[in-house]
């Protein structure tokens, strides 16, 4: 091959390249498919409880997920091992039962091990579940793996349930990217759009910090993908919808000082987003969770703080992010002076069919929280 042809070739490329980009870069045309309602609760008097999950397989533990199952009940997953990024890391899960109000023993789901044979690739460790549901109601449990390198290498698979959490299919890579289909990390909710696809909150780590969606269509292949942020301070994006159109979206902010929470929004089903933009809220680098609650506020749990993760609190805004009130401390107001520096971190909040409201988070690193509260606790009714 002669210069002239190799130039010829490598053009081609970059076109093919800047195609299949654009293809993925398309304005959607779904909308998003608003919250189910809730049903209303059927305690008025305000209530709270809270419990640690079991573990007694690991070291240490991080980064929970939740979904509502048939009961009321809660299948929730983490992942768990000697260490963050250690080879022996697992994702695990248990079954919340409201009716006995206890968790059943954690159980891994995959292994680095396993993942490694499913996805006949090599994998050096696991890293952040989130579960959601696909259009046909299937339980979809997508994680980051990485192959070379740290998490900036990560990539995001799959693997689907017909039964609720029982047992799992193989899993497999999507493919997020044309050019080596590295750092693509996942952290928020998926959310179903009207079309039946899925609009999954990513984002990546490698030569800067930036969120994004993917489109993944019904057999889980990427059909598009819109850009959330740019630079290299913002990341795991959380997208509440409040209808077909409308949504805001909240990420962890990683760049200078004020350290805030960082807002986006959409009006046209998350075609187009607005630049990021500060909250009046912290951020001391961490993640945040975020429910829009039936027929009331929108409710954020977030730490409070500017440097570290030793306290965890819920604020609320009625009128959708634009002011906010902090309603209540979960973790963080009683500490001891000279304490250990403890972390509160990395919350996933829903609300389940009955109108209760469910946090879990990562508690010392050694346990994952649960707190379920009702709506009149979490709006001043006390404990």
């Amino acid at each position: 091959m002669n210069a002239r042809q190799a130039v010829g070739l490598a053009a081609i490329a970059l076109v093919f390249c800047g195609l299949y980009v654009r293809a993925l870069t398309a304005p959607a045309a779904a909308r998003f498919v608003p919250p189910r309602a809730a049903g209303e609760e059927k305690a008025a008097a305000p209530r709270y409880a809270t419990q640690l999950l079991p573990n007694s397989s690991t070291q240490s533990v991080h980064s929970a997920t939740a979904l509502e199952i048939p009961g009321g009940k809660l299948r929730a997953f983490w992942y768990g091992g000697t260490r963050e990024g250690a080879s022996d890391v697992a994702i695990y899960t248990s079954v919340y039962s409201p009716k006995e109000e206890t968790w059943s023993p954690e159980r891994a789901v995959m292994t680095r091990e396993l993942a490694q044979r499913q996805l006949q690739r090599s994998v050096r460790k696991l890293g952040n579940p989130v579960v959601g549901r696909d259009r046909a109601g299937r339980m979809c449990l997508y994680f980051v793996s990485v192959s070379v390198g740290g998490w900036a290498g990560s990539a995001i698979n799959l693997t689907i349930s017909e039964d609720e959490g029982e047992t799992w299919g193989p899993a497999r890579r999507l493919v997020a990217s044309p050019f080596f289909n590295i750092s693509t990390l996942v952290k928020g909710v998926p959310l179903l759009l009207s079309d039946g696809t899925i609009a999954l909150p990513v984002y990546h780590e490698f030569l800067g910090k930036f969120g994004e969606t993917l489109r993944l269509d019904g057999e889980a292949r990427v059909v598009g993908k819109t850009r959330l942020s740019w630079g290299k301070s913002s990341l795991q994006p959380v997208i509440v919808p409040r209808s077909e159109t409308e949504a805001v979206g909240f990420m962890r902010y990683a760049g200078d000082p004020p350290a805030r929470i960082l807002e986006i929004r959409t009006t046209d089903g998350g075609a187009h987003w607005t630049e990021p933009v500060k909250t009046a809220l912290p951020n001391p680098n961490a993640a945040v969770g975020s429910v829009l609650l039936v027929g009331g506020p929108l409710a954020l749990a977030f730490n409070n703080a500017e440097e570290n993760r030793e306290s965890l609190s819920l604020a609320l805004s009625t009128d959708f992010g634009n002011t906010w009130r902090v309603a209540r401390n979960l973790e963080g107001e009683s500490l001891p002076p000279h304490a250990p520096v403890a972390e509160y971190s990395y919350p996933w909040i829903i609300q389940d069919s009955s109108g209760s409201v469910h946090v879990l988070y990562t508690w010392g690193r050694s346990r994952i929280k649960h707190v379920v509260f009702s709506r009149a606790w979490l709006e001043g009714g006390g404990r």
